[in-house]
């Protein structure tokens, strides 16, 4: 499929009888996290656009803070679909992201998992796909749907690693929680709103070192540090700077048409490439070792987080992050479009890094 030659420029939209200019409203669930709060931040700077961001705690500070720049914060539910038809209400975008994590390490979803007699993986799944859902229900509801524009319904996502492995991948839950609703629930059970839909899949977080620093940075007897994941060397794959890059790359998709999937990206290397470039920026030698998934779960503290963990670092090798899907946009492919894309290079990212806890293991 070609680039399109025409984008929908974001803006005021017109009322034909009054003749009166009306802001394009935004509705960014999560916008306290990572991805909400880049994303609100991008679209702040454009005035044509109202914001408007879901929360749970509407009193928490980060809300407030939020609140105090002119974004208007409401309380919702991920678990409460009636409350988030109620907070969807008069949108002309949405942007939605669901956090699986958020289940993995809490105390009751980890004492819940054991009530059920299941992994804290599989259970935290099973929550991220029902909010998804939740989030898809809402959305495509007719007073919701209605008022989307054409490429109104904007999710993060990643592959569906079960069905892009044929099967070999079955318990990437992180990855299939978010790919089993979109695009596949929705494609499914929710036509029209499939139509106006358009899936971001986010790269390696570039600052995901800082939560496992000794896969990232072992430091060994020698002084010099090893990088150990089970992905193959030299297979490419995408790197965010979440916080400032997310809200860019999704700006830029808001003015395509709908339909396509995306990879947000400032940077796509392997992880050996990626120690040549730390190297580079920080002065120090640093080695590639590929380890086997059942090494990465021995050496880790947290079995379960490796387990997760250590099937992404694997399935990355093949099909591939993306699920070996080459249809899929990057960020070049959206600049060919003609649509500005400001993204951060690994490189830059690093410069502007604090290696001092790394170096000083």
């Amino acid at each position: 499929m070609g680039c399109p030659k025409i984008a929908r420029c974001p803006g005021k939209r017109k009322l034909s009888l009054e003749k009166i200019e009306v802001d394009t409203l935004i509705v960014i669930l999560g916008i306290t996290g990572n991805q909400g709060g880049s994303v609100a931040a991008r679209f702040l700077r454009d005035s044509n656009f109202t914001i408007r961001g879901i929360t749970r705690n509407p009193s928490s500070t980060a809300a407030q803070n939020l609140a105090a720049q002119g974004i208007q914060i409401v309380q919702a539910d991920l678990e409460d679909p009636s409350s988030l038809i109620s907070a969807f209400r008069g949108a002309n975008i949405i942007f939605s992201v669901t956090n699986y994590w958020e289940s993995f390490y809490s105390p009751s979803g980890r004492a819940r998992a054991a009530e059920l007699g299941i992994s804290i993986r599989e259970y935290a799944g099973i929550v991220e796909e029902r909010q998804g859902r939740n989030i898809a229900d809402a959305a495509a509801s007719e007073e919701i749907l209605g008022g989307l524009d054409e490429n109104g319904f904007l999710v993060s996502t990643l592959s569906w690693a079960e069905k892009c492995s044929e099967g070999r991948f079955r318990e990437l839950y992180h990855f299939d929680a978010k790919a089993k609703v979109f695009p596949g629930y929705v494609t499914e059970r929710h036509p029209g709103l499939a139509k106006k839909m358009s899936c971001v899949q986010t790269g390696y977080f570039m600052s995901s070192y800082k939560l496992a620093t000794t896969a990232y940075f072992g430091k060994l007897p020698d002084g010099t540090f090893q990088m150990s994941f089970p992905t193959d060397p030299d297979k490419p794959v995408p790197h965010l700077a979440v916080n400032t890059d997310t809200g860019n790359f999704v700006y830029a998709v808001s003015q395509l048409p709908p339909g396509k999937s995306y990879m947000a990206a400032g940077s796509i290397c392997s992880w050996k490439d990626y120690l040549r470039i730390w190297s580079d920026v920080t002065g120090v030698q640093a080695r590639y070792k590929q380890v086997t998934l059942e090494e990465m779960i021995e050496n880790s503290p947290d079995k379960e987080m490796a387990k997760e963990i250590g099937d992404m670092f694997a399935y990355s090798s093949d099909p591939g992050y993306d699920g070996g899907d080459e249809s899929i946009w990057t960020a070049e492919d959206v600049r060919k479009a003609g649509i500005e894309c400001p993204m951060t290079t690994l490189e830059d990212f690093m410069k502007g890094e604090d290696w001092r806890m790394v170096l000083s293991q």
